[in-house]
C-alpha cells in the first residue's frame, strides 16, 4: 500500500508542475484508492472530485496543499503529501527547527577608513508538538534562542550577550462554535545566560532573572489558517529574579523586591503568512494590563529559504513597558531590537 502511495504522489506532482493553476489535491481519494484507477491524472477531474465529495461522518474532509514555490522542487512536494497522509493517520502534528547564523567582520588597525573587527553568532532551537482535533486542539511551542557578538568598546567583556531566551508556550482550546473557542494557556520565560552593563560589571540579567510566568483564560478566534486572536479578560502574571546582583527595578519591582505576583487582562495575536513556500513571516503581538501599568511586545520575523540547508532571517522587534522603574520624572521610552542574519537552517518533521 506504501509503494501504491509513493507512486500516486509522484504522479500527482508531476501533474501539479504541469499546470501550476492547480494545486490543491483532496486526501479523499487517498482514502478511497481502490475504487480510484491509477490512470487519474487529469487536473478536470480531480477538480470534479474535489466539488463532488459529500461530507459524511466528518464535517469537512482534510486536504492536501501543495504550497506555491518560486523555484520547482518535487520532492519537497512529494514531502508534503506524505507530511499530511500521516496527519490523517493521527491526530498529533510535529514539527522542529534549528537555525546557526554568524557575522564576520575583519578590519587591520590602519585600514584607512577605521573601523574595527567584530564577530556575532546567533542559534535558534524551536519546536511545536500538537493535539488536533475538531473540537479539541493542544498546542505546545518551544523556542531557544542564543546570540552574542564582540564588542570592541567594552575592555571587559569579550562577548556580550545580544540574544537569550528560553520559553515554553501551551494552549488547550474547546470549540463553542466555528471559529471560536474557549481558550486556557500558559507560558514560562526566562533568560539562561549573564548579561553584564558595557564596561562594567553590573548584571542587567542572569539565569532565571528574570523569569515569566503567565496563565490566562478567555477566547481564541481563529478565522483562518496560522491566524488566532486570545482575548483574556483573566490573565495571571509572576516575575521572580533569582540573582539579587539584578537590578529588580529595570523589570518593574521595587527596589529589594524579587517577585511580584499581578492579576489583569491580556491579548495574544499570531499570525504566520507564507505567500510561497521560501517565504514566512511569522507576527506575534501581546498585549497585558494590570490596570495600572500596561505592556506592550510587537515581534516581526521573516524567514528567507534559499535552498533546504540556507536560509537569512530577518527580526525586527519593539516593545513599551509603563511598568519599568525610572529615575526621577523619566518616562519610559519604545525600546527596539533588530537583527539580520544569513547562516544555517533545517526543518524536521
Amino acid at each position: 500500500m506504501d509503494d501504491y502511495l509513493l507512486d500516486l504522489v509522484n504522479r500527482q506532482s508531476e501533474v501539479l508542475h504541469a499546470n501550476d493553476t492547480v494545486d490543491t489535491l483532496t486526501l479523499a481519494e487517498l482514502m478511497r484508492l481502490d475504487s480510484i484507477e491509477r490512470e487519474m491524472h487529469e487536473i478536470d477531474s480531480l477538480r470534479t472530485l474535489n466539488a463532488s465529495l459529500e461530507v459524511q461522518s466528518m464535517d469537512r474532509i482534510p486536504t492536501i496543499v501543495i504550497e506555491k514555490s518560486w523555484v520547482k522542487d518535487e520532492e519537497e512536494d512529494r514531502n508534503e503529501v506524505l507530511r499530511a497522509i500521516r496527519e490523517m493517520r493521527s491526530p498529533w502534528r510535529r514539527e522542529a527547527t534549528l537555525m546557526a547564523q554568524i557575522n564576520q567582520n575583519f578590519v587591520t588597525e590602519n585600514w584607512y577608513q577605521g573601523g574595527s573587527s567584530s564577530f556575532a553568532a546567533l542559534g535558534i532551537a524551536k519546536g511545536q508538538i500538537s493535539y488536533i482535533r475538531e473540537r479539541f486542539t493542544w498546542e505546545n511551542f518551544g523556542e531557544w534562542r542564543m546570540g552574542g557578538s564582540t564588542v570592541s568598546a567594552d575592555t571587559l567583556h569579550k562577548m556580550n550577550t545580544t540574544d537569550d531566551l528560553f520559553k515554553i508556550y501551551s494552549k488547550a482550546n474547546l470549540r463553542i462554535v466555528p471559529k471560536w473557542f474557549t481558550s486556557i494557556s500558559a507560558e514560562f520565560e526566562t533568560r539562561l545566560l549573564p548579561t553584564y552593563k558595557s564596561n562594567s560589571m553590573d548584571l542587567k540579567s542572569a539565569p532565571f532573572s528574570p523569569l515569566r510566568f503567565t496563565a490566562a483564560f478567555g477566547v481564541d478566534y481563529k478565522p483562518v489558517k496560522d491566524l488566532s486572536l486570545s482575548i483574556s479578560p483573566i490573565s495571571y502574571k509572576l516575575i521572580y529574579i533569582a540573582d539579587e546582583r539584578v537590578n529588580p527595578k529595570d523589570f518593574g519591582l521595587e527596589p529589594d523586591q524579587y517577585i511580584q505576583h499581578n492579576v489583569g487582562s491580556s491579548v495574544r495575536l499570531e499570525y504566520i503568512w507564507k505567500p510561497v513556500r521560501e517565504l514566512a513571516l511569522e507576527t506575534k503581538f501581546y498585549i497585558y494590563t494590570n490596570y495600572h501599568d500596561v505592556e506592550l511586545d510587537l515581534e516581526v520575523n521573516a524567514d528567507f529559504i534559499i535552498n533546504r540547508w540556507l536560509s537569512a532571517r530577518l527580526s525586527v522587534h519593539p516593545r513599551y513597558d509603563t511598568s519599568v522603574i525610572l529615575e526621577g520624572d523619566t518616562k519610559a521610552k519604545i525600546q527596539f531590537r533588530e537583527l539580520l542574519s544569513i547562516g544555517f537552517a533545517h526543518k524536521f518533521y
